[in-house]
């Protein structure tokens, strides 16, 4: 079975990951621009926004893990060279 490509398989996640925030904090927004909530919509207004509070946690940590590569040094062998 052939090897997935490690850039592909993060684009997708962070894609999707970008989606599903953006996709809560606009509901949050929505709901935020009512007058007045059910308490339904309360509920729904409050998980959105804990929703895209864990997004943008999750966004940063996905590219802090991508940024590790960036600080290496030069002189420093790979891991996957050493083997």
């Amino acid at each position: 079975m052939p090897k997935p490509n490690v850039l592909f398989v993060f684009q997708e996640i962070f894609i999707a990951v970008f989606a599903l925030t953006i996709l809560s904090g606009g509901t949050a927004f929505y709901l935020a621009a009512q007058s007045t909530l059910s308490p339904q919509q309360n509920r729904v207004f409050e998980s959105a926004i804990s929703n895209c509070q864990m997004g943008f946690g999750a966004i940063f940590a996905l590219l802090g893990s991508k940024s590790t590569n960036l600080f290496r040094s030069q002189t420093e062998p790979d891991e996957d060279e050493t083997k």
